[in-house]
Formats: structure tokens, C-alpha cells, sequence
């Protein structure tokens, strides 16, 4: 390997994912570097981490206070860093004369006379550290020592291993978690719409298969567009898409004209805007635009801020139908379109009942509405 190679982004991408650095002192980590003490004879351990310009040591044994708490030396004091660099043990008698680290600043200023690391390797094959043995004193070490000092060193990759498991298990429960959570705010909403669907459908239709016909078609409605939203695992769908889908149910896409930028909705926003939709295209299917061969419809949209946010605007405009005559009261259509928008997303809706076609605004205000790339 080269000098660099300490530095290589890749590595120490790897050693940041372990979570390793800057982390308190763990007691597993601890009892591989008293083993390495006891078994080797060796008066200081280290598990040492080669950061990009220091070492960090999760584990240490028989350092001198302060160091023993500050726990990290910069790279002018690391024997570590020629083990990542070489990815190979490193075993050095007496410091002193050893023309690789004779130089190397922990043998003036932390009397380190004799050292023998072995790589701690990632299954990817990083180097991350070094385990490692230190004596004050000149020393010669044995194949037993590097054997054991082998055997100790999987034993911290199984615990770096095992650390990262657990961490691993967390997130996935939290992520379990927020899944449940939003998977529970998706259903109460949906409810909340159904619920709507219901009440209105009865207080306004006349008889049972008049209720029958209007629940069936709405269900539909709000079924479809779900669907959408699952193929783009709930997150959100295009404005282009929803109209489209809806449109083609009444077979009338070459009477309607689309005019708007490739806006993404979310999904809290997509069931309501749907819904809508359906309403005004059933009431121009029955009695607007589209109950006469010549009717056409015009469905324009654009995004823009407000003092709520981002803003999406779409306007609907019917011409070529009969003649529109404003109605008494408020229909199932003008309710739900009301309730949906404004209970949902904080949005608004106007009806203008022109004689010469229906005119609707939806107002949605929603920061999270953006234009597609």
C-alpha cells in the first residue's frame, strides 16, 4: 500500500461506519485488552482506530494518566498507522534502532521502546486499526505472541461485529416503528375520507341504489389512486398521472386538455386532490362539459409561494355544454369537495357557475409540494 492509503475516503468510511470513534471505554473491548496483558506479558494494550490525522483507542491498558483518559495520540506518535498501511503485523524489538518508527515521536515522548500490532480487518478488507501489544523495554517477540495476539484481534472484530448487529436490530425496530406510525395515520385517514364518502352520500341521495351507485363509484375512485401512491411506495405521485388515471375511467381523454409542470404530490395530499377530481368529472360526465358531444374541459395547474408555503393551483374549466343554471343548494360534489380539501390539506375550493361552463379553483397549501426534476 501506499503512504496515502491512511487517507483513502473508502477506509475511513468504513472505520466511521463502525461507530466506533469517540466512544466511551466498553467493557468487551476491555477484557480482550486485559487478556492481551496477562497472556503476552505486555504492559501497555491497545485497541487502536487510525483516523485520517490521529489513532483513537477504544480500548487501552496500562497507558499513564493524562493519556489514559484523553485516549488518542496524533499520527506523530502512532506505531498503528504502518499496520493499516501495510495491512500486515508489525513487530518491532527496539524501537530505537528500528529504522521504520525510530523517529516516531511516542518513542521520545511515551518511552515506547517495544510494540507488535496486527491488523483489525473489516470483512471488506479495510484496515480500521490495530491490536497491539507496547513494552518499555526491549523485547523480542515470539510466533506465540503474534499467534495470540492474532487470535485476540478476531475477537475484537467479532465484537466491532457484534456492536454492529445490535446497532443494526435498533434501527430496524425504529424504523418498524415509524413504518406502524405512519402506516396507522394513512388508515385513519383514509377512514376520515370514507367517513365523509358515507355521511354525505347520505344525507344527499335520494333512495338506496342512488347510495349504492354514488359509494361504489367513490371507492373506486379513492382505490386508484392508493394504488399510485403504492407503486411509489406511498411517498408520492404525479398530479399528471392522478388526472390521467381518472380521466381514462370516463373514457374522455380526447375531450380534455392537460396543461401544468410534472408536479409530485404527497401522499396526504394525492387521496384528497383524487377525490376531487372524481367529483368534478362525475358532475361534468352527468350534467356539465361532458353530457354534451361538444363539451370539452380545460385542467390547468402551476406551483408557486404564499405566506403558507408552496402553493399548488389548479384550474378546471368547462366549455361547450348546456347551459349551467347556479344551484339552490349545495350538492354531494360541492360539499365533499369543500370538506376534503379544507378538513385534509388546508386547501380551498371555489365554484364559479358560469352560463357558459363550470369554473373551479383548488387551492392546495402544502410546503412539501415540489416540481418534479
Amino acid at each position: 500500500m501506499e503512504m496515502n492509503e491512511v487517507t483513502d475516503p473508502a477506509r475511513l468510511s468504513a472505520l466511521q461506519a463502525t461507530g466506533l470513534l469517540d466512544t466511551p471505554a466498553e467493557e468487551a473491548f476491555d477484557r480482550i485488552t486485559r487478556l492481551v496483558g496477562k497472556v503476552i506479558g505486555a504492559p501497555v494494550a491497545l485497541v487502536s482506530l487510525v483516523d485520517s490525522n490521529r489513532q483513537f483507542f477504544k480500548s487501552q491498558l496500562g497507558l499513564p494518566a493524562p493519556m489514559d483518559s484523553v485516549r488518542e495520540t496524533p499520527l506523530s506518535h502512532s506505531f498503528c498507522q504502518h499496520v493499516v498501511l501495510t495491512g500486515n503485523t508489525l513487530a518491532v524489538t527496539d524501537a530505537r534502532t528500528d529504522e521504520r518508527v525510530r523517529d516516531n515521536l511516542a518513542v521520545r515522548d511515551l518511552s515506547v521502546v517495544a510494540y507488535l500490532g496486527v491488523p483489525l480487518r473489516l470483512p471488506d478488507g479495510s484496515v480500521i486499526g490495530s491490536l497491539c501489544a507496547i513494552d518499555m523495554q526491549k523485547r523480542d517477540w515470539s510466533e506465540q505472541d503474534i499467534a495470540t495476539l492474532n487470535d485476540l484481534a478476531h475477537l475484537v472484530m467479532d465484537q466491532i461485529a457484534l456492536r454492529a448487529e445490535v446497532v443494526q436490530r435498533r434501527e430496524a425496530e425504529r424504523q418498524q416503528k415509524l413504518l406502524i406510525s405512519e402506516l396507522h395515520h394513512r388508515v385513519k385517514n383514509t377512514l376520515a375520507v370514507v367517513q365523509s364518502i358515507i355521511f354525505l352520500s347520505l344525507k344527499t341521495a335520494k333512495d338506496l341504489a342512488q347510495f349504492r351507485d354514488s359509494i361504489r363509484s367513490r371507492i373506486m375512485s379513492l382505490a386508484n389512486t392508493h394504488t399510485l401512491l403504492i407503486d411509489q411506495q406511498w411517498v408520492s405521485t404525479s398530479l399528471t398521472d392522478l388526472l390521467t388515471t381518472e380521466l381514462a375511467l370516463h373514457e374522455q381523454e380526447d375531450r380534455i386538455t392537460l396543461n401544468g409542470p410534472n408536479v409530485l404530490l404527497p401522499s396526504e395530499v394525492a387521496v384528497p386532490i383524487g377525490m376531487c377530481i372524481h367529483e368534478l368529472m362525475t358532475n361534468a360526465s352527468k350534467y356539465g362539459a361532458l353530457s354534451a358531444p361538444n363539451g370539452r374541459i380545460d385542467i390547468t395547474w402551476k406551483i408557486g409561494e404564499s405566506d403558507f408555503g408552496t402553493e399548488l393551483q389548479i384550474e378546471w374549466t368547462e366549455t361547450g355544454g348546456p347551459a349551467v343554471i347556479p344551484p339552490q343548494h349545495k350538492g354531494f360534489g360541492s360539499l365533499l369537495l369543500e370538506r376534503l380539501l379544507n378538513q385534509q390539506t388546508s386547501g380551498v375550493v371555489t365554484l364559479d357557475f358560469q352560463p357558459a361552463g363550470l369554473r373551479a379553483n383548488l387551492t392546495v397549501r402544502m410546503p412539501s409540494i415540489k416540481a418534479a426534476a
